[in-house]
């Protein structure tokens, strides 16, 4: 990973914990079976960890989040 300066990184470290807890919070509205608000809020957290790793050149987790991504987009259109 490249160095980054001081507010690239504390910007980087706010959109890792914006998209864990979009993360976080449609696994929640999963375990309660709210459908399909679940999906978006999944999607949105999904898409900010694949620009993460793309902003972090870490391809493995650029390819699980973007492959969450299509599948979330699937759902959503699917619902």
């Amino acid at each position: 990973m490249k160095l980054l300066k001081d507010n690239a990184w504390n910007k980087l470290r706010i959109a890792k914990w914006i998209g864990t807890i979009l993360c976080l919070i449609g696994i929640f509205l999963t375990s309660l079976n709210f459908y399909p608000i679940n999906l978006h809020f999944g999607l949105i957290g999904s898409a900010v960890w694949a620009l993460v790793g793309i902003y972090q050149e870490d391809i493995p987790l650029f390819v699980v989040e973007f492959v969450a991504v299509v599948f979330y987009v699937i759902g959503v259109y699917y619902s």
